[in-house]
């Protein structure tokens, strides 16, 4: 944003000594800080709605940008109609925030390319993912060690728990899920009735386990500079679009993360399920791989680590950075909101 020319001043929760001095503090800005625009990330536990109420007093418009929207909509309910605009990163709830009277724009994750950028060294020939493995991703990468394709896992999770809790827990030690009283609020959504289902369903089905396997190098947890390297000189980055513990559906319900667009960002070739919201922002065998069925998820899974292959991969992980640096960006994301906010100045400088 301030390479776009733009002046942030950030109040951060975590600096003062409670929710209410935060509040106090954001409140008396409203009325001393000549500020453009107000932007909010957090949910009711820590804004007031009074604290929305003064700024739009003054005149200040005000957005609401909600990460989590798909997953727990209700920790904005309280506020969310009070912003002038609620940036929604997952467009399965907008008729719920519209149905509290909310204006609604939708519109995914970004990468930032100054952060994120390509730096290709030498090629690891394997599927590679960082993270911690639980649920769907435990399941993935089974998948392609049984079809015998080699995997790259990066998590002090699998170096700080034993090989025998990690990968030969049987299904008789079953991990039970307590179901948190605020996720009965799924409930009163289609989406969140299917998360809350798939919940129920997981204590009741063992928890899937790593395999072990030759073709499986696991590896310490890496920086934000180490990532970005991983990501860049993978063959393949492995892709997790399932939420949560949906796996266990028939029809999982599925979420763009911020992976989504910092692989392609770092140059990385990203590897992941066919989603016509996904196909919409890369094209697939030119700028992504993506696969519909798990036969095919093996098939390309091996087809692109053919060592005859790095320049086909090259080639598609730079097209993938320049997808993602023309519009995929946070700048071209605000760029967006700003259009309605402000439809009729510029957008080139504003706090």
């Amino acid at each position: 944003m301030k390479r776009a020319g733009h002046t942030l001043i950030i109040f951060n929760p975590l600096e003062y000594p409670d929710v209410e001095q935060f509040n106090e503090a954001l409140a008396k800005a409203a009325g001393t800080v000549p500020v453009d625009l107000m932007v909010s990330l957090h949910g009711d536990e820590l804004v007031r709605p009074e604290t929305v109420v003064q700024f739009k007093r003054r005149g200040i418009p005000t957005l609401l940008f909600c990460f989590d929207n798909l997953q727990a909509p209700y920790m904005q309910r309280q506020i969310a109609s009070l912003f002038d605009l609620v940036w929604l990163s997952s467009f399965e709830t907008m008729p719920l925030f519209k149905s509290w009277g909310c204006t609604c724009i939708f519109l995914p994750y970004a990468a930032n390319p100054y952060v994120f950028q390509p730096r290709f060294t030498t090629e690891i020939p394997t599927v590679g993912f960082i993270g911690t493995p639980y649920g769907t991703r435990v399941m993935k990468i089974n998948d392609l060690l049984k079809g015998g394709v080699p995997c790259s896992l990066y998590s002090d999770y699998l170096l700080s728990n034993s090989s025998s809790e990690i990968i030969r827990t049987t299904s008789k030690n079953k991990r039970l899920v307590r179901i948190d009283p605020n996720d009965w609020n799924l409930i009163r959504f289609p989406i969140g009735r299917r998360i809350l289902w798939s919940k129920v369903k997981k204590k009741i089905t063992p928890h899937p386990q790593l395999l072990e396997s030759d073709l499986l190098h696991i590896h310490s947890s890496v920086s934000l500079e180490e990532m970005n390297c991983l990501y860049s000189n993978f063959a393949l980055s492995l892709g997790i679009t399932e939420v949560w513990d949906t796996y266990l559906l028939r029809t999982p319900v599925h979420k763009i993360h911020l992976r989504t667009f910092e692989i392609p960002m770092c140059g990385g070739l990203q590897f992941a399920p066919y989603l016509d919201e996904l196909a919409g922002y890369f094209e697939d065998g030119k700028e992504i791989v993506l696969y519909r069925t798990k036969e095919e998820y093996i098939d390309k899974a091996k087809f692109y680590l053919r060592s005859n292959k790095g320049s086909e991969r090259r080639i598609m992980k730079i097209n993938a950075r320049k997808r993602a640096e023309q519009e995929h960006t946070w700048t071209n994301r605000f760029n967006n909101v700003f259009k309605i906010i402000f439809p009729h100045h510029s957008t080139r400088a504003r706090s």
